[in-house]
């Protein structure tokens, strides 16, 4: 027999090879914390006067927010898709289910934690395929949030910082930007362009530091 899931490797029984049951451990136990980091992207840069020497300070919500970050968050999001698995788990196996945790946060982390302890048992369901290519797909988009501009599979880009474009009402960008060699490097939120000469200055004038150069003053407009 085929592992179903990389469909490469032989296995005597079951649904999943040791490797990618090794790989569904892994995700398993990062997407709780994959799942409270989502919480930072809830609100994506930052405001505030943009004088000389100054200091800008957070923003209350100056960047429309991501919605999939909200369905990854939200009740039919990661936390939907380990308790179903769950559900069907401890039917299949004739268990009464357990009852849930009041808060978003500790259900995800039970239902995983529950998940991976049986682990061992779902690599050899008929299920097994199915419940590793959702935690798969799962992990994938959440990895694409919070490590965006890149594959699973390819290098890390480097983060160089927050947007500085500066808008005419003194409105900080603060959109992420992301260092890629093979393509301009241009903020996807306001467009100002980031030549590889410029980078030094965008880390220099983070928020927290000095306040934007005037050349980018208005550049977000």
């Amino acid at each position: 027999m085929i592992c179903t899931l990389c469909d490469t490797r032989e296995i005597e029984y079951g649904s999943l090879c040791a490797s990618c049951t090794r790989a569904t451990h892994e995700r398993l136990t990062r997407l709780p914390r994959l799942w409270a980091s989502l919480e930072s992207w809830l609100t994506p840069g930052t405001t505030g006067s943009a004088q000389y020497g100054g200091r800008v300070r957070l923003a209350e919500a100056p960047l429309p927010l991501d919605s999939e970050v909200l369905d990854l968050r939200a009740e039919g999001g990661i936390v939907g898709v380990l308790e179903d698995w769950r559900t069907a788990l401890y039917e299949t196996r004739g268990w009464a289910q357990p009852e849930r945790a009041a808060s978003l946060g500790n259900r995800i982390w039970i239902a995983a934690g529950d998940l991976d302890r049986h682990l061992d048992w779902i690599s050899r369901w008929y299920a097994g395929e199915a419940f590793g290519w959702d935690i798969r797909r799962l992990f994938q988009r959440v990895h694409r949030v919070v490590q965006p501009g890149h594959g699973l599979d390819r290098p890390k880009p480097t983060f160089l910082g927050h947007c500085i474009a500066v808008d005419p009402s003194g409105v900080i960008c603060g959109a992420k930007i992301f260092a890629d060699m093979r393509t301009a490097v241009q903020c996807e939120w306001c467009l100002c362009v980031y030549p590889p000469d410029r980078w030094l200055a965008l880390r220099h004038f983070q928020p927290g530091n000095q306040a934007a150069p005037d050349g980018l003053q208005a550049a977000a407009a």
